[in-house]
């Protein structure tokens, strides 16, 4: 890396964006001014942030997320990643986003109880604690259609419920285009701001990569004056493409050794980044062509045997729900690979669920549950009922019983009536009925915590632990920083609420089994899949 080369204390030019880069021009203190006095103004509001793909809408997302707070407002932001759930899963975690139960019955986990559910949580809290809310979408090109209108459905709830609510949406100018269509009308009508993120000129340019290499700490510039120039061209404003021009530049200047990245260089570097030429593809992405391809045929080879033997996909599940329960236990027993191996596998899928890696720990070390598996990561083991783990809404590790070895197998679903498993190599769904037979009611489950958390919180306790707890706690309330955090009680009350939900022992104390819900409650991290009969 470049690093050393330049003098910088960290990369200046990154794809994620950052906050400490931030470089703010006209254009963009303009669209916080606006976005700013609409809160200011208006119980409730709706604004339209477009641009093009790298203009620096997600940054100006931040921006504002960071800035809600200070206006009195809770703020939610989602991005890609969160609709990748799907609408239910999407919905709940604007629940505990927001501070708000989540609903339990599958009755209130539809679209439309969701959404009504949401509007009434929120507009209670306006009410009792005299909160506003913020929603904050970016990506919002990834929302489908019928996303759009559940947003529409809750901001005319809102307003019906008197809850102060703001939107803001950020997308590309394709997003303006299907706003301005009939799917979404009841959105598009409340759009109040439609402001649009340009892109920078030639002086703004220059300005924005000085201003991102004097953040990573170098003392000198390392483009020439003609180097410069040609970046800014080249860039077309965009800071994404500003980035990558100028990230490449510097490495290839580290790789050769040279000191001065010049306009020549620069020529290079975009034939590699730029996708209007071919050594872009060829080059830059050779390792990733190379690795795909190599993945495909690996795909195809297995998809091919795995066809030719069993008849079907191993990641189909196989409904045993059909038949009888003795003949679909006879069949389940079947597909069970020999006790060691399914364990290695059913633990390896449940830590590539949490994207755990092999340098953070072993299948081998997992498999024990200890409190801590590696800091920041706990396992919990204890017994109990579908309807309670269903709660958790989390994959599980579930032995079954003596009769059957103490097998283990992966809880990745549960409905009312089936569950879906995985046994180490293939999917099956088992009614309920059925797998009754053959669970002893323990469970095994992993969940991400902060390191310093202590292993037991009570009443009269301080300190950091304490703070994550409240912040996790349901109908959140102000948090107090650091150690000036304490366990009183009216914590412990709230305590006792998340327990007596998620069927624990009520004693108010913080264990293991309480942190596990907590955290629960939190968006990120492998759910249980939805669509389970």
């Amino acid at each position: 890396m470049y690093l050393e080369t330049f003098g910088l204390r960290e990369l200046p030019f990154g794809e994620t964006p950052d906050l400490r880069f931030a470089c703010l021009f006209t254009r963009e203190r303009d669209i916080l001014s606006q976005v700013e006095y609409e809160f200011g103004t208006t119980p409730q509001g709706v604004t339209l942030i477009v641009g093009d793909v790298g203009m620096g809408k997600s940054l100006l997302c931040m921006l504002i997320e960071a800035d809600a707070p200070h206006h009195g407002m809770t703020v939610v932001r989602h991005t890609a990643d969160d609709y990748a759930l799907g609408t239910v899963a999407w919905l709940r975690s604007m629940y505990a986003g927001f501070g708000l139960p989540l609903p339990l019955s599958a009755e209130a986990n539809t679209e439309d109880h969701l959404v009504d559910g949401l509007a009434a949580g929120l507009g209670r809290l306006a009410h009792q604690v005299d909160k506003r809310f913020l929603l904050v979408l970016d990506d919002a090109d990834d929302l489908t259609s019928a996303n759009l209108n559940d947003i529409g459905r809750l901001i005319d709830a809102c307003e019906k419920g008197g809850a102060p609510f703001h939107l803001v949406l950020a997308g590309s100018p394709e997003l303006r285009d299907r706003l301005a269509g009939a799917v979404p009308s009841v959105l598009a009508e409340r759009i109040g701001n439609r402001l649009v993120l340009g892109p920078l000129n030639a002086e703004e340019s220059e300005r924005y990569v000085r201003h991102r290499l004097h953040v990573a700490g170098t003392a000198r510039m390392p483009f020439s004056r003609l180097g410069l120039r040609s970046l800014r061209d080249d860039g077309k404003g965009n800071p994404a493409r500003l980035n990558a021009l100028a990230h490449r530049a510097l490495e290839r200047a580290a790789e050769r050794g040279e000191q001065s990245i010049g306009e020549r260089a620069l020529g290079f570097v975009a034939q590699e980044v730029l996708p209007q030429y071919a050594r872009y593809w060829f080059r830059r992405y050779r390792k990733a062509i190379l690795l795909a391809a190599a993945v495909a045929i690996v795909a195809v080879l297995g998809g091919t045997a795995t066809w030719f033997f069993s008849g079907r996909s191993p990641s189909r599940p196989k409904n045993l729900v059909t038949v009888t329960p003795d003949q679909a236990l006879a069949s389940f027993k079947d597909a069970l690979p020999p006790p060691d191996v399914g364990k290695v596998r059913v633990w390896g899928e449940l830590l590539a669920r949490w994207q755990v890696t092999s340098k953070e720990t072993s299948v081998a070390n997992a498999i024990h549950c200890d409190a801590t598996i590696f800091p920041g990561f706990a396992c919990v083991s204890g017994r109990g009922s579908l309807d309670q783990l269903r709660r958790f809404d989390r994959p599980m590790v579930l032995e079954l019983d003596d009769a059957n070895g103490h097998q283990q197998v992966l809880l990745i679903g549960a409905g009312d009536e089936a569950v879906r498993l995985y046994l180490g190599g293939k999917y099956v769904e088992l009614s309920r009925e059925a797998f009754s037979r053959i669970w002893n009611g323990r469970f095994y489950a992993v969940f991400r915590i902060d390191p310093a958390m202590p292993a037991k919180l009570s009443r009269g306790d301080t300190g950091k632990g304490v703070a994550w707890v409240i912040a996790h706690l349901p109908n959140k309330a102000s948090v107090a920083a650091g150690d000036a955090a304490s366990f009183d009680r009216t914590v412990e009350s709230r305590v006792r609420n998340v327990q007596e939900r998620f069927g624990i022992a009520a004693d108010g104390v913080v264990g293991p089994e309480t942190m596990f819900a907590l955290s629960s409650l939190e968006a990120e991290g492998p759910h249980l899949a939805r669509g389970v009969p």
